[in-house]
């Protein structure tokens, strides 16, 4: 009978662990759907977090609440609703001491995307840095990429174009890569609004039998923007309404009350102020960005006298004064002054730190040629002409040492160098390419700090990679120097991203 009580006993302590093994599995599994379903469907993302965050509050593991919570609250970011997502991360922020620096870095990185949401830059600007020390700390490169990214857009809302120019070059910088941002690439950036459009009707020819709605409806607004700048409203008009209606189909409300506020700007430019109301209302709703609101008091204030109703034209005319002379604006800019000083300030004390580490290692080797030099010394009075030899044949080897090891750095350089040319003249570079997917006629090239589309096939690319970049499935290659881990279905990447493998391309990665 105790045999009996004591092997009942082990079995269930067992049952317990595997239980729990299996649970993690779950969840695990749960935040993979969200992640694949966030690119297509927000409902089909929130619904899976949800289910790995419920199922983490059952295991009562703080830091599994955290990281679902985490991922939860990004998806409920995505489709405004942020009272929801400000309690999950409430939760994150009371156990930080029990959370790593990542998932506190990635904690405060989602609670200033809410504030940069509602156009509170100041708060922002503050959860922003908290999450860079967080990221420094946990030496993570693409959280400090992210938030330096972030940092930089904002001062550039903010007209502080030298401080954005030197995140934005600090967020490439900290992935390897050292290209400034100025240079022309599919994003966009420094081409001009007729080329804009045509490269964004070029893409929308070639999604038009896709399935990637997601991408569609950003195409849209794209273009929508370009051909505003274009003056050719009524073509805006057109794709923004496009791209309203297909991110409603995928309940993706990012830029949604932007949108709606140019088309309204549109019909405002075209004299049809009836319409440009509708739409200036439409974008008013549920809007929690300050300055965007006063934009649209504005535009309601110039319809509404354009029509001749100056009772509402006054009416919104005053709502734009009263947010655009609010104490709080002005409270704002002090804050992000205090904010940016403490940076400058910080800047210039790591700047002096460096200064003092270069010097202790300068001094520090000075020390090692003179403690060299009196030793050969020695050595050369003792040994006299054997030594004299001896010393001869040293340093014609360390200078043949030296030679080869110029020689491998040259070489090493060139193969770091190496990078191919796309047919859109972007050049990207080998050694940070983790995966190309093919999408119809289009490639896309996928690094840490961007994604670049290009008219190409998957065959042709193939052909002139080197040998660590295969073939895994009909649409992906992979870069072998970027697996951390292979399961039947699915190879890993670092940090976390999953390819999907097909059976018949297993063998290429032996």
């Amino acid at each position: 009978m105790k045999n009996s009580g004591y092997l009942f006993f082990v079995c269930f302590f067992i049952s317990c662990i595997l239980n729990a093994q299996t649970d993690h599995k779950v969840i695990d599994s749960f935040i993979q759907k969200a992640i694949k379903s966030g690119a297509k469907n927000q409902d089909s993302a929130i619904y899976y977090s949800q289910k790995a965050y419920d199922l983490a509050k059952r295991e009562k593991d703080t830091f599994l609440i955290g990281a679902t919570g985490y991922y939860y609250s990004f998806y409920l970011i995505s489709v405004d609703k942020i009272t929801e997502a400000q309690a999950l991360l409430q939760f994150n922020f009371d156990s930080q001491d029990k959370l790593n620096g990542v998932l506190n870095g990635n904690t405060n990185y989602n609670q200033a995307a809410i504030y940069d949401i509602k156009e509170e830059f100041d708060k922002a600007l503050e959860y922003y840095f908290y999450g860079v020390e967080f990221y420094k700390t946990a030496n993570n490169k693409k959280g400090l990429a992210k938030s330096y990214l972030q940092i930089g857009v904002i001062y550039e809302k903010l007209g502080k174009l030298k401080l954005a120019d030197y995140f934005f070059d600090a967020s490439l910088k900290v992935t390897g890569n050292n290209n400034k941002k100025h240079s022309v690439d599919s994003s966009g950036r420094g081409m001009t609004s007729a080329e804009k459009t045509t490269e964004s009707l070029k893409m929308l020819k070639e999604l038009e039998n896709g399935d990637n709605e997601k991408l569609k409806s950003i195409v849209l607004y794209n273009l929508g923007q370009s051909l505003m700048d274009e003056k050719r409203y009524s073509e805006a008009i057109g794709h923004f309404k496009n791209s309203i209606k297909i991110k409603k189909n995928l309940n993706f409300l990012t830029n949604l009350n932007k949108t709606y506020f140019l088309i309204g700007q549109c019909y405002y430019s075209v004299g049809d102020f009836e319409n440009a109301i509708v739409n200036l209302k439409k974008a008013k709703e549920g809007n929690k960005k300050r300055n965007q609101i006063a934009e649209i008091e504005y535009f309601l204030s110039k319809s509404y006298e354009a029509k001749q109703d100056f009772k509402e034209a006054l009416f919104h005319s005053n709502n734009y004064k009263s947010i655009s002379d609010s104490i709080a604006e002005f409270k704002q800019n002090e804050r992000i002054a205090e904010i940016t000083a403490k940076f400058e300030n910080q800047k210039q004390a790591n700047k002096i730190i460096k200064l003092q580490k270069d010097n202790q290692k300068n001094e520090l080797e000075i020390y090692k040629q003179e403690t060299l030099r009196w030793r050969w010394f020695i050595v050369a009075l003792v040994s006299s002409l054997i030594t004299v030899w001896l010393g001869r044949r040293f340093f014609q080897s360390q200078k043949r040492i030296k030679e080869v090891e110029l020689e491998k750095a040259h070489i090493a350089k060139k193969v770091e160098e190496i990078a191919v040319i796309l047919n859109n003249k972007t050049k990207v570079y080998l050694k940070e390419l983790k995966y190309i997917k093919s999408d119809g006629n289009y490639l896309e090239f996928v690094t840490d700090k961007k994604r670049i589309i290009d008219r190409n096939k998957i065959k042709a690319i193939l052909e002139i990679l080197p040998p660590n970049f295969v073939k895994v499935h009909r649409s992906y290659i992979i870069n072998k120097n970027f697996v951390s881990s292979i399961n039947r279905s699915n190879v890993i990447l670092q940090p976390d991203i999953n390819i999907p493998l097909s059976r018949i391309f297993k063998n290429n990665l032996g």
